[in-house]
């Protein structure tokens, strides 16, 4: 019976080190061995526009690209409109998102989020890159409106100051 008990005993210690064990690499910070710098590469242009109730980012590559393009915070539900992957591979992908949608930060009129063009649709990789996206209401825009009329004249040109009454609402 005491052999049986010791037995018991040593098995039990020995599982519970390998639980610690394992417990111990799950949790290890790999943060100063793995590192992953913001990247440029390969992105042509990255183009915003700010709409009176919506952001459009669009992703313009040097090459087709088949990763995708999301908001942070939006990877693991991969849902649009905040999570944005390619039909078929292409040079351009755009999403587009109310300002309400997608953990956009409201501040007063400034409205903001971070975009995530990730290259592979799975993993994080080098390459990678984070865009923190910005539509400012606080100013009027300057609108330049070119209208060409049949006369003597040559076109008018005519400046308009445009500003949302209320965005987001």
């Amino acid at each position: 019976m005491m052999n049986k008990l010791v037995i018991y005993g040593v098995l039990m210690a020995v599982m519970l080190m390998e639980a610690r064990t394992e417990e111990s690499l799950f949790e290890q910070d790999l943060g100063d061995q793995f590192k992953i710098d913001a990247s440029t590469r390969g992105l042509q242009k990255v183009n915003l526009r700010c709409g009176a109730d919506s952001m459009r980012v669009e992703l313009k590559t040097e090459e087709d690209f088949d990763g995708v393009m999301y908001t942070r915070g939006s990877f693991y539900k991969q849902s649009e409109p905040c999570f944005v992957k390619p039909k078929r591979a292409g040079k351009t992908l755009e999403m587009k998102f109310n300002l309400d949608q997608c953990q956009t930060i409201n501040n007063g009129e400034i409205y903001s989020n971070i975009v995530v063009v990730q290259h592979d649709p799975d993993l994080v990789t080098p390459g990678d890159a984070a865009f923190a996206v910005e539509c400012d209401f606080r100013k009027p825009r300057g609108v330049t409106v070119n209208a060409e009329i049949q006369a003597r004249d040559s076109p008018v040109l005519q400046k308009v100051n445009a500003t949302p009454s209320h965005p987001g609402k």
